[in-house]
């Protein structure tokens, strides 16, 4: 398969590379006046093997690497391009998770489908070649390689606003499916909205429903094909979409107090909900499609989050006390107790790592606790860490490797597994922090705070974060994210403007667009295929705006 060609330089890459070596050529130099030549007489080894072996062995080099090689000679350049090598590297960079997230974005489209995605910054030829490309099993690494780039190499992006989401009260949740073509929007005016993005890239409503109080969440299975909804009051609403499209409510789970979390397990089959009334309920979905309940836990206090491992293998409850509870399941097929992670204070969260394997507690007594999930669910701690203040948010890394904590002083600070756990880096603002997270390649990290600046810091090869770009609003910075490949990021503030910025490839950050919105803009986020960015504005509207090539 030839590489995807677009009216972009398509043989640059994202990142900088050194000058390449020129193989060719034999050194030369004048001895005693007279010009000499050396002769090299060592042949290169790697272009002495045999085909095969030389893929397998640039297989097991980096995107840098690669890209360094692919500038030595012809040869070398032909077998990196033939072996989709840089492609791979590339995709190579983000954790095994993450890459299910990325090849979703283009196995879950149509021909159709992704001739919409690439129109923006492809031109005509190639977007009318794409079936004959899709037959590759490299596809759908190449193209989201491929898109990367375009993206990245625009100067600016031109914004074309596609709808406007009404809402008459403050929206609590606006979040996309993993395919990108539905989003549902969740508000304190007691309504859902679904809508669907339709061929040619217009969205359209496909459904409204109510809750009886005002809707605190809504989330998409991982499938996109069922929606969950949890209110302020005490039911939680299973919507699925059904063959022709529409969607619709498929169950009602009732607690007897308020809900205080609703999540689906990663793969969908399983919903679980956390109540005021003390109790925990696990809802399986059948093949048939109807949901049932499959258990309930009950918990010794207002149970305040409830969660699933990424695996599945375990479940993680705290409520109004001062422990965590770990459950796996039993053999006749319920849950049972397995494990408690004991603080001196009230917990204020639990956090599974992306593998499943590791559980994060953070508590009111200063402590956070990393405890190993061993197989048969029982919990080894790692490590206790002492902190200054009150942690108002962690998170691991998508590769397992950092922890990231947002205190009540205003700071970031992170640790990593490669020093046993302790602090490598501190981020400090002058004003609280609103948000902090790691680009899903795991090697930049975006801060946002009230004192109306978004920070980037990007890690080092000696494992310490450098500072990479300070952003300036006139207004409180709300929230900050990245585009799934990372390389674009997306910062909302009070000031009435959403502000996209493009990693160069010199490693500085260059803003690209501005979407505005009257009054402020609560939140901003990217699709997962990074073509459209979503914003939430503090007039309650929703808007969804297409990036198109700008320069």
């Amino acid at each position: 398969m030839q590489p995807v060609k677009s009216n972009c330089d398509s043989d640059s890459i994202l990142l900088p590379t050194p000058e390449p070596a020129q193989m060719e050529e034999a050194p030369t130099g004048v001895i005693a006046g007279r010009d000499v030549s050396v002769c090299n007489n060592n042949p290169c080894l790697l272009l002495d093997l045999p085909d095969e072996t030389e893929s397998m062995i640039i297989r097991y080099l980096g995107f840098r690497e690669v890209a360094c090689l692919a500038k030595v000679c012809r040869y070398l350049r032909d077998l990196v391009k033939k072996d989709h090598a840089l492609e791979r590297a590339w995709y190579r960079r983000f954790p095994s998770p993450h890459q299910y997230q990325l090849k979703t974005i283009v196995t879950t489209k149509d021909q159709q489908q992704l001739r919409d995605w690439l129109k923006p910054f492809v031109n005509e030829d190639t977007v009318e070649s794409l079936p004959e490309q899709q037959k590759s099993i490299y596809f759908p690494v190449q193209l989201l390689f491929t898109n990367s780039k375009l993206m990245s190499q625009c100067k600016t992006f031109k914004l074309v606003e596609k709808v406007e989401i009404p809402h008459f009260h403050t929206v609590s949740t606006a979040t996309f499916s993993a395919d990108s073509r539905h989003v549902v929007t969740a508000s304190l005016d007691m309504t859902v909205k679904i809508y669907g993005q339709e061929t040619g890239g217009t969205w359209e409503e496909k459904t409204t429903f109510n809750h009886n109080a005002s809707v605190r969440s809504a989330s998409f299975s991982a499938d996109g094909r069922h929606v969950l909804t949890a209110s302020y009051g005490h039911k939680v609403k299973i919507c699925g979409q059904e063959d022709d499209g529409s969607w619709t409510v498929k169950t009602i789970i009732t607690h007897t107090d308020s809900v205080n979390s609703a999540t689906f397990s990663n793969d969908g089959r399983r919903v679980l909900t956390a109540s005021q009334d003390q109790t925990v309920k696990i809802f399986g979905r059948g093949d048939d499609g109807s949901w049932e309940l499959e258990d309930t836990i009950y918990h010794i206090s207002p149970v305040v989050s409830a969660r699933f491992s990424p695996n599945g293998l375990h479940l993680a409850i705290f409520g109004i006390d001062d422990t965590v509870t770990i459950y796996g399941q039993g053999a006749a097929g319920g849950w049972v107790e397995k494990a408690t992670i004991q603080h001196e204070k009230l917990i204020t969260l639990a956090n599974f790592s992306a593998d499943g394997c590791l559980l994060l507690s953070a508590s009111l007594d200063g402590t956070s606790k990393i405890c190993d999930l061993q197989a048969d669910g029982s919990c080894k701690e790692i490590t206790t860490l002492h902190h200054r203040g009150v942690v108002t948010s962690a998170d691991f890394s998508a590769d397992c490797r950092h922890l990231m904590f947002a205190h009540h002083d205003n700071t970031v600070r992170i640790y990593s597994a490669a020093a046993s756990w302790q602090e490598t880096a501190c981020i400090s603002h002058n004003w609280k922090v609103t948000s902090a997270s790691f680009s899903g390649d795991c090697r930049h990290v975006v801060t946002a705070s009230l004192d109306n600046t978004a920070k980037i810091n990007g890690l080092q090869a000696d494992g310490s974060w450098q500072e990479e770009a300070n952003i300036t609003h006139e207004d409180e910075v709300l929230s900050a994210t990245f585009s799934v490949d990372g390389c674009h990021m997306v910062t909302a503030s009070r000031d009435g403007t959403a502000r996209i910025w493009g990693l160069e490839a010199n490693g500085s950050w260059l803003e690209k667009a501005t979407i505005e919105h009257e009054g402020g803009v609560i939140s901003a986020d990217f699709s997962p295929d990074g073509r459209n960015v979503m914003t939430v504005g503090v007039d309650a509207a929703v808007r969804i705006t297409e990036l198109w090539r700008g320069d």
